[in-house]
């Protein structure tokens, strides 16, 4: 048996650009990170399923994806992401500071990598499990679905509402609601 080819610049790839360059967006997705642990990865799934599909993921479809790639995104991710932090201080001042920032710069881009090589594992996922899941109006879909995902992570009461927490990070992915489905599973 063959598996598919993996796919590094996904309509999923290229719709976490696109949605992360909106205004106010990286501030929002970097809060809910710091907040409630939150993939941003998994998160940009989660609206592209809702915004472009029109698909609404259950509690256990959410928990199904964080378990297919959950161990990239703490062993490598998370990993690349910390070195990152860790040598911003370094790379600021002192004797170091030119050699620790051009290797402050090799670790951002090796951690961009990782998180594109994240998301195509959840597009292989998306893909294998895309056609079980109901159909909703995008606002809707991308609302329950991102709502899943933040009651997975610990958020209660308008913690959860995506609507309140999200609001910029919401209004664009469904400004990208206008690109064809891209999975083949849409209706």
């Amino acid at each position: 048996m063959t598996s598919a080819p993996v796919e590094m610049d996904s309509p999923l790839w290229r719709f976490s650009l696109a949605v992360y360059r909106g205004a106010g967006v990286q501030e929002e997705c970097l809060d809910v990170q710091e907040r409630f642990g939150i993939d941003v990865n998994l998160l940009m799934l989660c609206a592209y399923v809702g915004a472009i599909e029109g698909a609404v993921m259950s509690a256990s479809d959410v928990a199904d994806a964080l378990d297919a790639t959950g161990a990239w995104h703490a062993d490598v991710v998370r990993v690349l992401r910390q070195a990152r932090r860790s040598l911003k201080p370094l790379a600021e001042a002192g004797n170091l500071a030119q050699f620790a920032g051009t290797l402050r710069l090799k670790v951002k881009a090796a951690e961009l990598e990782a998180e594109q090589i994240e998301q195509a594992m959840m597009w292989a996922w998306l893909r294998a499990h895309a056609g079980k899941w109901r159909r909703r109006e995008p606002r809707q879909a991308l609302v329950a679905n991102v709502f899943a995902l933040l009651v997975r992570c610990g958020a209660t009461g308008a913690q959860a509402d995506p609507l309140r927490v999200l609001p910029q990070f919401c209004a664009a992915a469904l400004a990208t609601n206008a690109r064809p489905r891209a999975t083949g599973t849409g209706t």
